[in-house]
């Protein structure tokens, strides 16, 4: 009887141990996947600013073919308003258009 107790006692202890490294490796498994949320959330923030970006650009780039139209409206005396009606381009795209031709003639 005495050998079983022990026995019983052994498998306890080995039990106990098993249970406090599994606990111990949780820990670290969780401490790690806080670590590859953040770099996810990181690189989902990253490629929504490269996609923003992106799209700023083609603005730019669709808009500056018609800087050209659209300056000399503005010298003109053309309101814009009137030019975006002319142009059919959105009143936004006018004066975004208009800010690039200062920030360009500023250089």
């Amino acid at each position: 009887m005495e050998n079983i107790s022990m026995v019983m006692f052994g498998s306890l202890v080995v039990l106990l141990v098993v249970l406090l490294v599994f606990v111990g490796k949780n820990s670290k498994l969780r401490l790690e996947n806080k670590k590859l949320k953040e770099i996810l959330a990181v690189k989902d923030t990253t490629i929504a600013n490269y996609e923003a970006s992106r799209v700023a650009v083609s603005d730019v780039i669709e808009n500056f073919s018609s800087l050209d139209d659209v300056m000399v409206l503005i010298s003109k005396g053309e309101s814009k308003m009137s030019i975006s009606q002319k142009l059919n381009i959105p009143l936004s795209k006018i004066e975004l258009i208009i800010k690039f031709d200062k920030l360009k003639n500023k250089k």
